[in-house]
């Protein structure tokens, strides 16, 4: 069980229920990460608009789902890689295989592999990349836009890897093959 409260339906706010009712829309459950989540109605909310926003980004939707892949593994937060994996493969994003090369930093194309290889870098120097690094990623073809999009996709793996981990939450997604 979590170390954090876990919130229920009979115990939701309304305004909690309310966004519990948009996530089950979209996904057909309520993942229990975002009861744990749902302790701060301000942030589940936040993490929800952030989601609704990265949506809409340029970015390739393929590329997003792997980069918050790619972070979720660097972060080794299992749950959160077992819940994008099946969301992933639900969406028609990826397959099995794509999901788990996404784990280990390698794109479904020369571009992706590109900006993988970039979010690691940001990944293992906390954003403190080269200027040779963001002309590699520019060079591969993308804008500073989407640069900042991909930042988002590491910023929303973040805060799910961080909570998952703090809440010692139980997954409820199936279980993945280990990417090392």
């Amino acid at each position: 069980m979590g170390r954090l409260n876990k919130i229920t339906d009979d115990k939701a706010s309304f305004f909690i229920k309310k966004l519990f009712r948009k996530v089950e829309e979209g996904l057909g459950k309520i993942p229990v990460l975002f009861r744990y989540m749902a302790n701060s109605e301000s942030m589940f909310n936040c993490y929800l608009n952030f989601n609704s926003c990265l949506s809409d980004a340029k970015l390739d939707q393929r590329y997003i789902k792997m980069i918050i892949l790619a972070t979720s593994e660097f972060n080794d937060c299992d749950y959160c890689v077992r819940a994008h994996t099946q969301m992933a493969k639900d969406a028609k994003l990826l397959n099995d295989e794509q999901c788990l090369n996404a784990r280990k930093f390698i794109g479904i194309d020369e571009k992706s592999d590109v900006l993988l290889k970039f979010v690691k870098k940001i990944l293992e120097t906390k954003g403190n990349v080269s200027d040779n690094d963001i002309q590699k990623v520019r060079e591969a073809g993308f804008s500073d836009g989407e640069i900042v999009e991909a930042i988002g996709a590491i910023d929303v793996a973040m805060m799910t890897n961080y909570l998952a981990h703090v809440a010692d939450v139980e997954c409820d997604f199936p279980e993945v093959p280990k990417a090392k």
